[in-house]
């Protein structure tokens, strides 16, 4: 048994090893969690707003709409699919780094840090260390307590995500 193997106990005390996670795996769950609850906040949000579900998303698309993506309040698929899709390849895109920071088999102290590492550092850069055309675009509508909630949620699902596979990895889920 490798270090990257977890014990699997099925029955009669047999004990057989599945290997840990694969990488890609860890990053496809991780990153989707984390979209469809960072997605999940950004509607309901928006939402309570304004009644205007939509322009959460839709602000998202204002590297291709420009800042006129924000006011757009319809589910259209040149503003919202626009809106989620860059969602989507950026929460990938959070998602390999923190699964690369939290490793094969990381120590819950290890978790509790990286998660919490998380939110404040994709923040930071995303508002700080990228142009203005390619942040995420939700200042345009959401105040920064909202923004706030916003990356929470992101992290809980990537964190979510990731506890999900690695726990199923060590268990028999079914």
């Amino acid at each position: 048994m490798n270090r990257h193997d977890f014990p699997l106990n099925i029955r009669h005390n047999r004990t057989i090893t599945m290997p840990a996670p694969h990488f890609v795996t860890r990053v496809l769950t991780s990153g989707l969690t984390g979209t469809v609850m960072s997605s999940a906040a950004v509607l309901l949000l928006s939402a309570r707003r304004d009644g205007h579900p939509w322009r959460g998303l839709n602000c998202t698309a204002h590297w291709l709409h420009g800042d006129e993506a924000a006011d757009f309040g319809r589910c259209d698929l040149a503003h919202t699919a626009t809106g989620f899709a860059t969602n989507l390849g950026a929460t990938f895109f959070w998602a390999v780094f923190y699964e690369a920071a939290l490793g094969a088999n990381p120590s819950w102290l290890r978790f509790a840090g990286v998660t919490a590492a998380l939110g404040p550092v994709s923040a930071i850069v995303d508002y700080r260390a990228t142009p203005k055309r390619l942040t995420p675009g939700w200042e345009l509508i959401f105040g920064k307590r909202e923004m706030t909630t916003i990356y929470g949620a992101l992290v809980l699902g990537m964190a979510a995500g990731s506890g999900l596979v690695r726990c199923c990895g060590r268990k028999n889920c079914g």
